[in-house]
């Protein structure tokens, strides 16, 4: 790219003198610098200046040249020299003098790249074998430091060739979803079948909202359902990722990554039965019944009396989070009580269905 760059001529901007100076050239066949500064009354640098700048944009040549003559590719162009005198040329044809070697240069570096693509991709059927018989050999791999599960989770989503299904319990930084986003688009734009499940509790904020709204506009599928228990993800439904809180690493940020056919089935079944009963987000506008499902979520654990930090742990969301819900839910109920506001929405039939 440096090397279009230098090819390139440098292009200052063209005002009224170069336009004129122009016109001059077409109209009388010829343009000699001198005269011209003296019968427009410009000082004669000015003019130099501006016939280097149409000379360096191939729009004048010097006349013994001819109107075809152009000048080897990375030749500097002649400054305006005394007495020389200058032809115009058709810019349809200064144009092709301009880009031709920068289009040249352009094939050359494709011709490159498609080389070298095919060299790098000549080892893909060694990496395709090792991995599959890694796969085989490894049924169930923990992944106790966070750079080997984002190299894992690389290896995954760039095989993928049919499904990426996954569960997030919680609310993702705005940093996890702009990755995530990234990643959703280059997997679907490979045809991979994209569906997520969230808690009703992330469509409470913003900024998830927004993404949810963009991931479903590229093609994916969301829902969102009362309580997810924990984080997975599953690949063409034959590798699973699951959260490891227990790793080695002691920082809750391990996975374990799981081949083995009948554990990977057993998982996935108990997924699809979560999304089967969740509710699909729409990214339209008023899509607001999740978070009638997260108000009613509330309401049963008010019932039940689970106290605030279990409660709010299961919606994922924080403690003072579930207790504003809890408030508001009181105050809307007219209820002295967290039990009896679980009553009152018994028999108000809130909690029907």
């Amino acid at each position: 790219m440096d090397k279009i760059a230098t090819e390139a001529p440098t292009l200052s901007p063209l005002g009224d003198l170069h336009v004129l100076l122009y016109r001059m050239a077409l109209e009388q066949g010829r343009l000699r610098p001198e005269a011209a500064a003296r019968r427009l009354d410009v000082p004669g640098a000015d003019v130099s200046a501006a016939v280097d700048d149409l000379h360096r944009l191939h729009l004048l040549h010097p006349a013994e040249e001819g109107p075809g003559t152009a000048r080897p590719p990375g030749e500097p162009a002649a400054g305006a020299r005394r007495g020389t005198e200058y032809a115009a040329r058709s810019p349809d044809v200064a144009v092709t003098h301009v880009t031709g070697p920068i289009e040249a240069r352009i094939q050359q570096l494709h011709r490159e790249s498609e080389r070298m693509s095919s060299h790098v991709l000549a080892m893909k059927p060694v990496f395709e074998e090792s991995w599959h018989g890694h796969f085989t050999r490894t049924p169930i791999e923990y992944l106790t430091l966070p750079d080997a599960v984002r190299s894992a989770l690389e290896r995954l989503y760039a095989a993928a060739r049919t499904e990426v299904a996954g569960a997030h319990p919680d609310v993702p930084d705005p940093a996890t979803l702009e990755e995530g986003l990234q990643r959703t688009t280059e997997v679907i734009g490979r045809g991979v079948l994209v569906r997520t499940l969230y808690p009703h509790s992330v469509l409470t904020h913003a900024h998830v909202q927004r993404h949810l709204g963009r991931v479903v506009a590229l093609g994916a599928q969301v829902r969102t359902t009362a309580h997810v228990p924990d984080r997975v993800l599953f690949f063409d439904a034959g590798t699973a990722v699951l959260a490891d809180h227990g790793s080695s690493s002691g920082d809750g940020k391990g996975a374990l990554s799981v081949r083995d056919p009948s554990l990977v089935r057993f998982l996935y079944r108990s997924w699809e039965s979560a999304w089967e009963s969740a509710r699909p987000f729409t990214g339209a506008p008023g899509d607001g019944g999740a978070k009638d499902e997260l108000r009613r979520s509330v309401l049963e654990l008010l019932e039940s009396g689970m106290k605030d930090g279990m409660a709010a742990r299961r919606l994922a969301m924080s403690v003072t989070t579930y207790r504003r819900h809890v408030t508001e839910l009181l105050a809307e109920l007219g209820a002295q009580s967290r039990f009896q506001a679980g009553s009152y929405a018994r028999r108000a039939g809130l909690l029907d269905g």
